[in-house]
């Protein structure tokens, strides 16, 4: 796709995505079916599902990417942000330039599309946007899709030149636990929470943690996971006192579910919400680390 001019780069960030660099809001952060479908040509869209998934059908010029491309593993820790020398190469080698939107998508309800954009807002680069709905949304709408791939013409000289406070680390998280004005966001599943289910060396949940699923951002409609609105959200997360007046850090397993749930903070408006991408892998394998099993939390062990 052509590089878009200056002009029409302001036309598409006025029209298209407002609240992006202004007043937070949802749509600053994803970007629906609709919206995307008027800017069609003038974006770079990019297909993060499985290959298979891509090969049978995808959005009319989309390029695809695996996820392994943009989740790295440092010190034993998989699916950490990559680096910068890397997220340089990525983007040179899908031909985005420094001013170009990028639009992500997964599957409906697949927070790998979210990932993506996290981690590029993460590098700086603003102007991307998750799909809301994912392809099945596009799709069942009648949107144009196409079966042949489409290949990325390579850049050279993708430079990272700022960097967003979006990301925590196992020693933040440790540091503050149990104070008032922190609260840790357990965004996994109640089995995953509770240890019923056990997907590291330990299960259970880091003490004082709040749980709420990720998927309880989103709601079907007419068969496809979507995000709630802003005022069901709002009142979801007060509920589970996971209120503005806190900084809230997110986790999942990996940090994918959780970069999700941390771009729906940031578009809400909340104050320097993060995601710890290291997430439960991390921190369960860690045997300095407290551990809680069960519903309730408790007193945090220090060593």
């Amino acid at each position: 796709m052509r590089r878009l001019h200056h002009s029409a780069v302001l036309v598409l960030s006025l029209v298209l995505f407002t609240g992006a660099n202004a007043l937070a809001s949802l749509d600053g952060y994803f970007i629906s079916t609709e919206k995307l479908a008027a800017a069609a040509g003038t974006v770079k869209i990019v297909d993060v599902r499985a290959m298979p998934l891509y090969l049978a059908g995808h959005i009319g010029g989309a390029v695809h990417l695996d996820r392994a491309e943009f989740l790295d593993t440092r010190r034993g820790v998989k699916s950490l942000i990559p680096t910068v020398p890397q997220i340089e190469k990525l983007l040179d080698s899908l031909g985005i330039s420094d001013d170009d939107t990028v639009v992500a998508y997964a599957d409906h309800g697949n927070p790998y599309s979210a990932r993506l954009v996290w981690t590029l807002r993460f590098h700086g680069h603003e102007k991307s946007y998750a799909l809301d709905g994912g392809y099945e949304k596009w799709a069942a709408e009648g949107r144009g899709t196409a079966l042949l791939p489409t290949f990325p013409r390579g850049t050279e000289g993708y430079t990272v030149r700022a960097h967003r406070d979006l990301r925590a680390d196992k020693d933040e998280i440790y540091a503050t636990l149990g104070t008032p004005a922190v609260a840790v966001w357990d965004t996994r599943s109640a089995g995953e929470y509770t240890g019923t289910d056990v997907r590291a060396d330990r299960g259970g949940h880091i003490p004082t943690a709040i749980h709420l699923d990720w998927r309880e951002l989103q709601e079907e409609v007419d068969g496809v996971r979507v995000l709630k609105s802003e005022n069901q959200i709002r009142a979801l997360l007060a509920a589970r006192g996971l209120t503005p007046e806190r900084r809230v850090i997110a986790h999942c397993q990996t940090g994918i579910r959780s970069a999700y749930a941390t771009l729906v903070l940031t578009g809400l408006g909340y104050p320097h919400p993060k995601n710890y991408d290291g997430s439960w892998i991390e921190w369960a394998n860690e045997p300095s680390l407290p551990v809680q099993v069960g519903p309730e939390t408790g007193d945090i062990p220090r060593t």
